[in-house]
């Protein structure tokens, strides 16, 4: 028996040359009828057949004739082809000084092929942050940003400087830096911006200022002041992180002694527009050597410990109000390379593995709990951004040949 890719190559190459003539595909409505004649297979079973193609091979047999496009491209194929396609995608944003290449990010799958690379439009854009089919590109510096759609490549700017509010402040702009992070709201299906500023330089005290942009909103398209947190938050990317229509920030704090014990992590609603109260973090986690960030896992906050050479703990936040954490996984690192305790989990797939990016190597792994061992995907190179795509596969890679 053959592998499991030739067995699919064979059966798409079945199904574009004699399973089903293109006149049999006339008409333009998914699951309508058609009577099997002769060598031809009766629609519903060519529909089994075709969602459980890569999605690369169903994008192939898009260009055979118009019929067979119209049948591929229908929304409910697309949608029943996803439920059998969750596996996910990873959004890997190139460091220009590592990658001249005019390649701003690759999206890639769990193997490390690459499905789609999407280009620059200038030299000194970075990947931000994802958020279904958009990516927040940042352009210079992070506080001129677009917005651009990884399936279209359409691409929309962000208005720049202040808002309204904060430009009686007459502040230097030129000397602040920006925090941007992108999501949607449940409750509206609206996507929303939170843009944290505050000033360059470290050995300054300085309040922060919050801004709120909503994507296709009513009226003029700008930013808005809105009330900054009651504590400095942590600038830093992986700091940052969106589940659920609420963004959460690490809060600033000087680690000393031997433990980390977090002021807390503020926590903005993009719904309402307004900070909730401060989450407090697990305490007595050992700070000897130590590194915390948070993640979006599967829907759920995690707070980040990674001990140098040793492990990375991932504690699941269960109750919000009482600030209620369980550490679910304690990964075993046990590696020589200073760079790579600055592990980051992505994603956890249905069978508990892991998928990790690590550090400066840009190095995607998954990781296996059960039987406390490792994969390298692939290598990457240096990298700035990295995120989930977590839209429509077959949108993703309409363009593939």
């Amino acid at each position: 028996m053959g592998s499991v890719q030739s067995q699919m190559e064979n059966l798409s190459s079945a199904v574009a040359g004699r399973l089903l003539p293109a006149s049999a595909m006339a008409s333009s409505t998914l699951r309508s009828r058609t009577e099997a004649g002769e060598g031809v297979l009766p629609i519903d079973t060519l529909y089994e057949i075709l969602i459980r193609l890569p999605a690369k091979e169903v994008c192939r047999l898009r260009v055979i004739c118009r019929p067979w496009r119209s049948l591929l491209s229908d929304p409910q194929f697309i949608a029943a082809h996803a439920t059998h396609h969750r596996r996910p995608l990873i959004v890997a944003g190139h460091d220009k000084s590592y990658r001249d290449d005019g390649i701003l990010c690759d999206i890639i799958d769990l193997s490390g092929r690459v499905i789609k690379q999407i280009i620059r439009s200038t030299e000194d854009e970075w990947l931000i942050s994802t958020q279904r089919n958009l990516a927040c590109i940042a352009k210079g510096t992070s506080k001129s940003c677009q917005l651009l759609n990884l399936v279209t490549g359409d691409r929309f700017s962000l208005p720049e400087g202040l808002s309204q509010e904060h430009t009686p402040r007459k502040l230097d702009f030129m000397n602040y830096r920006a925090s941007v992070a992108l999501g949607q709201v449940a409750l509206t299906g609206e996507f929303k911006l939170l843009r944290v500023i505050d000033n360059a330089f470290f050995n300054s005290r300085y309040m922060q200022l919050c801004e709120v942009f909503t994507l296709g909103g009513s009226g003029d398209a700008r930013w808005r002041g809105k009330k900054a947190a009651q504590n400095h938050v942590n600038m830093s990317p992986l700091s940052r992180v969106v589940v659920d229509g609420v963004v959460h920030f690490l809060l600033d704090e000087n680690l000393i002694n031997r433990h980390v014990r977090p002021k807390g992590i503020a926590s903005f609603d993009l719904l309402t527009e307004e900070w909730r109260s401060i989450l407090r973090g697990p305490v007595s986690i050992p700070a000897y050597y130590s590194n915390l960030s948070l993640a979006a896992l599967n829907g759920s906050l995690v707070l980040v410990h990674c001990m140098l050479h040793v492990s990375m703990d991932l504690w699941l936040l269960v109750d919000f109000k009482k600030s209620l954490w369980v550490k679910k996984h304690a990964v075993e690192i046990n590696l020589s390379v200073r760079d790579e305790f600055l592990a980051h989990p992505l994603v956890i797939l249905k069978n508990g593995s892991i998928v990790t990016y690590i550090g400066s190597r840009g190095l995607l792994r998954i990781y296996n709990p059960r039987t406390n061992t490792y994969t390298d995907v692939a290598e990457m190179g240096s990298r700035v951004g990295i995120g989930l795509y977590t839209g429509n596969l077959l949108s993703i890679v309409n363009d593939a040949t």
